[in-house]
């Protein structure tokens, strides 16, 4: 047989041959809030079955400019078997050169954590993209003191490009992919930023080119941005409890579009990028965190699944008094409207809660006020306020503003 007729029979064996499709990236999510409280305890109990592994705020170090200062979360026993830790290492550092005597504090920690058996150890160091040099120094002597228990790092998209990044990443167990963070504006009024999507699928794009194994982290929080009378930021507020003795001259918030990522995580969990391991979702939802996706969010995102807003005015009647609240009937934070109008006729109406009264033309406007959280978790009310009508009524008339 001559050898065009045997490529001629070989070529629709090797034509019809495909790539086998890549599996959709596993779930994960990072639990930073003491895992000793019983609500964290709870919520890493709800988890399982949904999220695969869970890596857990184990230890914060910061630079005092002589010495380090290390808070411990977790110090005898994992919340979890086969859990993740993180190390976390704040800006305060990023001036070092991670010489022997600056490491060794540092990897005095990665040792102790290393000898609870955690999955892995994570770095999550903030780090200039200029020294990403000196980054790889000091994860090359952690990873000595944690041995078998591999050592990743966290990292940036702005990284990506820099020459020193793939050098980086190329010799450790894949990497993480952090494609949230808070973009704070310069001024007030201009918008703040957790999440962008078009930012978060460049930089996947790009992590895919390079050909080793990555994660993403993504955002399930918000938060509150204070600003000073001069317009500057004062304060970011990532939990409920807010700074005492201070009094902003303005407000801003923002949260994590759960329809954006639900959208995002849909395209990959049907056409992953190359070397895609997993989402870790950066909150666990915990009951109370109210900057936080509840869990029911929380389910339907990391399956991909977008969901209609579902926000309605409920009118009890009490001999005549209707109260009036916000419900969210939905499974996402919504956010709160910025009026509700009402066009019943009234002879008496005022507000309650997070909305104040103001008469016009077309009728009650009961208007949003400022610096309360806007946005209604799935399952919550709110009180709008009251209003009593002329007639006995069965149903007040309403519609809403954005």
């Amino acid at each position: 047989m001559s050898l065009r007729w045997l490529i001629f029979l070989l070529f629709p064996l090797t034509a019809c041959r495909k790539e086998a499709p890549r599996p959709a990236p596993a779930i994960e999510a990072y639990v930073w809030q003491s895992p000793s409280r019983p609500e964290v305890a709870a919520a890493i109990q709800q988890s399982h079955g949904t999220v695969a592994t869970l890596h857990v705020r184990a230890a914060e170090m910061r630079w005092t400019g002589q010495a380090f200062e290390t808070n411990r979360a977790v110090t005898s026993r994992l919340p979890k078997a086969g859990c993740g830790l993180v190390l976390r290492i704040g800006a305060s550092a990023s001036r070092l050169e991670w010489t022997p005597d600056q490491v060794a504090p540092v990897a005095a920690v990665v040792r102790e954590l290393a000898a609870l058996q955690p999955g892995e150890i994570q770095c999550d160091y903030d780090c200039p993209q200029s020294r990403l040099d000196r980054y790889g120094r000091l994860l090359d002597a952690l990873q000595k003191e944690a041995g078998a228990i591999p050592l990743v790092p966290t990292t940036l998209p702005s990284w990506l490009d820099e020459p020193a990044f793939k050098t980086l990443v190329a010799k450790r167990p894949g990497y993480v992919l952090q494609v949230h963070s808070l973009q704070l504006p310069k001024q007030a009024g201009q918008p703040v930023v957790i999440f962008d999507p078009a930012t978060a699928r460049s930089a996947a794009k790009k992590a895919a080119s390079l050909g080793i194994p990555f994660r993403i982290a993504m955002a399930t929080y918000g938060c509150e941005v204070w600003f000073g009378s001069d317009g500057k930021v004062m304060e970011v507020i990532s939990e409920d409890a807010a700074p005492l003795n201070k009094t902003p001259a303005s407000r801003a918030f923002t949260l994590a579009d759960p329809n954006e990522s639900a959208r995002l995580i849909r395209e990959w969990n049907t056409s992953p990028p190359a070397g895609l391991q997993a989402v870790i979702w950066y909150r666990l939802p915990v009951e109370g965190d109210r900057r936080n996706w509840p869990w029911v969010t929380f389910q339907h995102v990391v399956r991909g699944e977008a969901a209609a807003p579902n926000l309605v005015l409920e009118s009890t009647d009490h001999d005549g008094t209707h109260d009036l609240h916000i419900v969210n009937r939905g499974d996402f934070p919504v956010p709160l409207p910025t009026t509700a109008i009402i066009t019943t006729p009234v002879i008496s109406a005022d507000g309650a809660g997070a909305y104040r009264l103001e008469k016009h033309d077309d009728g009650l406007h009961y208007l949003r006020r400022e610096g309360i959280w806007p946005w209604l978790d799935p399952g919550k009310k709110i009180p709008a306020g009251w209003l009593r009508t002329r007639e006995p009524v069965s149903r007040i008339d309403w519609h809403f503003t954005p």
